[in-house]
């Protein structure tokens, strides 16, 4: 295939044969040969049971089953290191990224050659106020942690080129995140608006813990500004130190030379 298409599932099962229905749809309109591969993350519901009978009624479609829950980033990973296609996209499971704005990007990368990476802008979000917040600190964060290029939203619903996909996933992290893998490895990248809709069913695992842990993550895992700044801080304590040596060096000859010149003059007198 053309194209692959890795969603990361989680307690998705209700949706997911509307998703791999709209994929479908609108890779055939497009012309694209595509494989889609979901990966189920250990959800407890009936997901994996879900992408089986999916799997077992399209050609197109792939299963991936975790034995343990691994989190999105680390699922979605999973499922890049099984991709065949010349193109990767990756997306969500819940619907709010419409598969009909699939093609959108992959035709952009097809359009520029000089592009490795197209990643949606989403200028609607249907988020609640907490979410959009927190995806707004991160996209401050990656501009001056990883020096995001102005005008560029860190969105997981991105298309990227082979060699892209390969690179970053070499990197060896335990919680890789793929945006700023991604900022880390490449400035080629575009932005491309896409609708965003409301999720169809259920609520979103990302609450105020999470994005928090998320934030942490995004600093602590892929960035090498905490070890830049513990060997700064090192530095700096270093250099408090010998000025702070020099100064009792200096104040113990000082004070030994007005005791041997106030001994010199007691014995004149």
């Amino acid at each position: 295939p053309l194209v692959s298409i890795v969603v990361p599932c989680f307690q998705s099962s209700q949706w997911l044969e509307q998703l791999a229905s709209e994929v479908k749809q609108a890779m055939v309109a497009a012309e694209l040969s595509y494989e889609l591969i979901l990966v189920n993350d250990c959800s407890p519901d009936d997901t994996w049971n879900t992408i089986q009978n999916i799997a077992a009624t399209d050609e197109n479609v792939r299963g991936i089953d975790l034995v343990f829950n691994t989190g999105q980033y680390r699922s979605t990973i999973c499922g890049l290191l099984q991709t065949q296609g010349e193109i990767i996209v990756t997306t969500d499971d819940d619907l709010q990224q419409p598969p009909s704005e699939l093609p959108k990007l992959i035709q952009m990368l097809l359009d520029n050659d000089n592009t490795d990476c197209v990643i949606a802008s989403f200028d609607n979000k249907k988020h609640n106020l907490l979410r959009n917040l927190g995806t707004s600190i991160m996209d401050l964060l990656f501009r001056v942690i990883y020096k995001k290029p102005q005008g560029i939203r860190s969105t997981s619903m991105r298309a990227m080129r082979r060699p892209l996909v390969t690179a970053i996933s070499e990197y060896s992290t335990i919680n890789p995140n793929i945006n700023p893998l991604i900022f880390q490895t490449t400035n080629r990248i575009r932005s491309v608006s896409v609708e965003h809709q409301a999720r169809v069913a259920g609520k979103s695992g990302y609450g105020i813990l999470r994005l928090i842990t998320l934030m942490i993550d995004n600093i602590v895992s892929v960035s090498t500004l905490p070890l830049k700044c513990i060997s700064m801080i090192g530095f700096l304590a270093a250099l408090a130190s010998f000025v702070l040596g020099a100064f009792y060096v200096l104040q113990y000859f000082f004070t030994e030379n007005i005791k041997s010149d106030t001994g010199f003059m007691t014995q004149v007198l």
